[in-house]
Parts: structure tokens; C-alpha cells; sequence
């Protein structure tokens, strides 16, 4: 589909793309680290190394579109090769904390680790999760501040790990549904930010303002067509500002 003119993003509180419309209506984003404005080297991380894991959020529709889009993005840019796809472990209506009793969905730590514990390790994560822990168990601060701590430790144990080099968050908008999200929002944005690890949080609120074609109207409600289209253009403007998996 046609893409949406430019996404201007707010990340970690920097005004932080430039892009052009081609003659083909698609977005176009002229990247370069935020720090120097130099080009991005290209194909500096293997496209499998690029793990996205998290909840429904990141498989609908058609099966992960946004996924799909930033691929396509990749491979246009040369960041990877024409036929090469990233790593993708997320399941539908996976929590954040995982179940004391175990079963239901992956939860979203247990994606990363279990990708970790292969001979393929991770460089880069590209990542939601949390609202589903309040859309089935509410927002009662325990459920809340565990999330916040669980993703925490999940930063944490990434940086002690060692390989990741960049984790980009985007937390869902606040939509109808989908309890908690503002009393989540500060909380993530805050550990993000004190990551060890680079950390770029994505508020996509702003972007979906007025949009009420980017989700369904479903309970709970996903992204449609249009929605992965504009999520995607929120994250691939990020890896290129800040040279992510270039």
C-alpha cells in the first residue's frame, strides 16, 4: 500500500527524522547517526541477528505487516540482502510477567532467551509488550509495576548478556480496550532510558492522533493494514536515525 507522507517521531525527546515522499508515493528517510549526522554503514548486523519479539501487535495483520514493511525498507536501503528476513519470535497475546503456573502464550522475556540460547545470538531487538497484562488482569498497581520491573530485568539481563547493541520499545496507543497504557507509558519510557544498553522508546499516541483507521475496533483492538504501515515507518525512521541495524 501506499505509505503515509512523513512521520515526524519523538524518541527519548529528540525531534529525530527527515524524510522525502519518492515519486512512487513511498516514504523515503535520509538517515544518519543522530549524533554526528553521518551516513549509516550498511550491513553491519546479519538480518536473523534482528530479533522482534513481543504480542499481537507484532503479527497482524497478514501475519506481521509491520515486520514485513521494515524488512522490505531494510532490503531497499541495502541494510540487508534482497531475499534476507529478520528474526521474528512474537505471540499472539503474550504477557510481559510470566505466569507463576507457566503455559498460555510465550512470555515476551522468555522470546528473547530462548533466541539468546542459540548459536544465532541477538545484536538487535525490535519489541512491544505489557498491555496485554492489563487487558487480562487489569491495571492494579502490582500488575503495573510488574510489568515495569519485568521489562527492567529484561534490559538488564540483555546487558549482561552482551550482545545486544540496540533495543527499540514502542508501546501501543491509548485506545479503547487497552487499559493502563498511560499509567505505563513513564514507567517504560524511564527504564528505556536507563538502559545500559542503547534504548530508543517509540510513543506511538502521537501517531496514531486522529487515525482512527490505524486499529480495529475489536476488544482488543490491533493494527490494521494502515496502523502496521505507520508503525513501521515510526521504527525504520528510528533504526536509520540512530543507525540501528544498518
Amino acid at each position: 500500500m501506499t505509505r503515509p507522507g512523513p512521520v515526524i517521531q519523538i524518541i527519548g525527546g529528540l525531534a529525530a527524522v527527515l524524510a522525502i515522499a519518492g515519486c512512487n508515493g513511498q516514504v523515503i528517510r535520509l538517515g544518519g547517526s543522530a549524533d554526528s549526522g553521518a551516513p549509516c554503514a550498511h550491513a553491519q548486523v546479519p538480518a536473523n541477528e534482528v530479533l522482534w519479539i513481543g504480542d499481537s501487535w507484532q503479527l497482524v495483520p497478514s501475519g506481521g505487516e509491520a515486520h514485513t514493511d521494515v524488512r522490505n525498507l531494510a532490503r531497499a536501503a541495502g541494510a540487508i540482502g534482497p531475499n534476507d528476513d529478520y528474526t521474528i519470535a512474537a505471540t499472539a497475546a503474550a504477557p510481559m510477567i510470566p505466569p507463576a503456573t507457566g503455559g498460555g502464550p510465550t512470555p515476551v522475556p522468555t522470546q528473547y532467551t530462548l533466541q539468546e540460547a542459540t548459536a544465532t545470538k541477538v545484536k538487535v531487538l525490535i519489541m512491544d509488550g505489557g498491555t496485554w497484562d492489563t487487558i487480562t488482569n487489569g491495571t492494579a498497581t502490582a500488575t503495573i509495576d510488574g510489568v515495569a520491573s519485568t521489562f527492567t530485568q529484561l534490559l538488564s539481563t540483555v546487558a549482561t548478556d552482551g550482545t545486544v547493541t540496540a533495543v527499540i520499545y514502542f508501546l501501543v496507543p491509548e485506545l479503547s480496550n487497552v487499559p493502563g497504557v498511560a499509567t505505563l507509558h513513564p514507567l517504560l519510557q524511564q527504564a528505556c532510558t536507563k538502559s545500559t544498553v542503547p534504548c530508543y522508546f517509540i510513543d506511538l499516541q502521537p501517531i496514531w492522533s486522529g487515525h482512527s483507521d490505524y486499529s480495529t475496533a475489536t476488544a482488543p483492538p490491533v493494527p490494521t493494514s494502515a496502523g502496521a504501515t505507520a508503525m513501521a515507518d515510526a521504527i525504520w525512521a528510528t533504526m536509520q536515525t540512530y543507525c540501528v541495524a544498518q
